[in-house]
């Protein structure tokens, strides 16, 4: 019995992601494993107020990190909580209800550090012929689409009747 070669390409693009509206939830990104790009309708980072309360755009990189300063002195092991697994004590970094306050402060501290920095935002600043700066709601007939076998986001608009084109992409 013969096998049929899959075509892997056509097996991947049948679920490229595809967008037609500025909604906060569906903002798409780009990235190479060390650089992330979280982008807009527009292809760029151009509302990024717009979609503050949903997937936020952004810029992020392995080497952009940030840490809040350790103002009160918290000791990793301060996080540790004794568990017991298959009649063996480990200790584990949790938080629980029966924490001092302090310890469950250093736990918020180390939860949150070191977090990653956003880099950035690159958006477009268009005009429109009356002189006013575009809003989401001016883009018109918008179509995004997430190639999932290369990696690169197409979006189409229209603002006032011309159409505008962005290929966002990551370097590899």
């Amino acid at each position: 019995m013969a096998q049929t070669k899959i075509n892997r390409r056509e097996l991947v693009q049948r679920h490229n992601v595809v967008n037609r509206g500025t909604d906060s939830l569906s903002s798409l990104s780009v990235g190479n494993g060390r650089f992330a790009f979280t982008v807009d309708a527009t292809g760029l980072q151009t509302f990024p107020r717009h979609y503050d309360k949903g997937i936020p755009l952004g810029t992020q990189s392995e080497w952009g990190w940030h840490s809040f300063p350790n103002k009160e002195n918290f000791k990793f092991s301060e996080t540790l909580e004794p568990y017991n697994f298959n009649k063996t004590n480990s200790l584990y970094a949790v938080q629980s209800k029966t924490m001092s306050e302090r310890s469950k402060q250093a736990v918020d501290y180390f939860r949150q550090n070191p977090h990653r920095l956003q880099l950035g935002n690159v958006g477009l600043e268009i005009q429109k012929k009356d002189g006013s700066i575009v809003t989401p709601q001016d883009l018109l007939e918008i179509h995004q689409e997430l190639n999932l076998w290369t990696g690169a986001i197409t979006s189409t608009f229209k603002i006032e009747g011309v159409l505008v084109k962005v290929i966002t992409c990551a370097n590899a």
